[in-house]
């Protein structure tokens, strides 16, 4: 996640501080934005993946609690 924003950054700042000439900087910054794309990708799954976990303990507390309420 946090490794493909870091491309992102380098990409871009290798097409603007080098200064290549114009196909590869169109390179460099297609691949920076790829690199983006998968970022916010994986962020966006690891957050699914959180919210599911939290959402799935949440439950089994209040499954456990209404168990351990009616013994």
């Amino acid at each position: 996640m946090l490794l493909g924003l870091a491309l992102f950054a380098a990409a871009v700042a290798a097409a603007v501080l080098l200064q290549p000439p114009d196909l590869i900087a169109a390179v460099l910054v297609v691949f920076g934005i790829a690199a983006w794309f998968v970022g916010a990708c994986s962020m966006v799954g690891y957050l699914r993946w959180f919210f599911a976990a939290e959402f799935s303990r949440a439950r089994q507390d209040r499954i456990d609690t209404v168990d351990r309420k009616t013994k």
